[in-house]
């Protein structure tokens, strides 16, 4: 080891706050969905209450744009996981904890090996074969900006019915 090489406690330092960031990514990740599925609810909220097209569409809007936000930050947050957890592999290398009695690695073990987290395109919520948690965050991000959008189709179809935009 020369005066260049870090020593074992700063590694396991870095190797902490490298988990310490993922952990805090996931969390913000979760927030988004959180945050989401509130205005989901004050949409249906708003458009009870106000009965209007205008209000509907104004908070179908709002929750679209924030949909599309979380899909966003769920992908730019993938693309921080894959970086820590090169991170954490090498930390783990470093300190010699990746062994086939310890930390093994997936091609020793493909039930519980680390692997490096694949890569995330939006085009996996539509891919069923995809089934792990970030796909799933996309998926429920989707799944909120379609509902607003089945909300405010549905007030567009009421007013219609009700004689047309008179009530907008």
């Amino acid at each position: 080891m020369s005066d260049l090489d870090p020593d074992s406690d700063s590694v396991r330092l870095a190797l902490e706050l490298a988990w310490r960031d993922h952990h805090n990514a996931r969390d913000q990740t979760w927030r988004a969905v959180q945050i989401e599925a509130v205005l989901g609810a004050g949409l249906v909220t708003v458009d009870a209450q106000f009965g209007k097209l205008a209000a509907t569409a104004a908070a179908a809007m709002l929750v679209g744009l924030v949909g599309l936000f979380g899909i966003w930050i769920s992908l730019h947050h993938r693309v921080l996981e894959r970086r820590k957890f090169v991170h954490i592999v090498n930390f783990e290398r470093f300190l010699r904890l990746q062994r086939k009695d310890l930390i093994p690695v997936a091609k020793d073990d493909s039930e519980g090996g680390v692997a490096l987290p694949a890569r995330l395109s939006f085009w996996a919520v539509f891919n069923p074969r995809r089934r792990n948690t970030s796909v799933f965050i996309l998926r429920i991000h989707v799944a909120v900006i379609l509902f607003a959008l089945i909300v405010l189709l549905a007030r567009l179809y009421a007013t219609q019915a009700t004689g047309g935009f008179g009530g907008v």
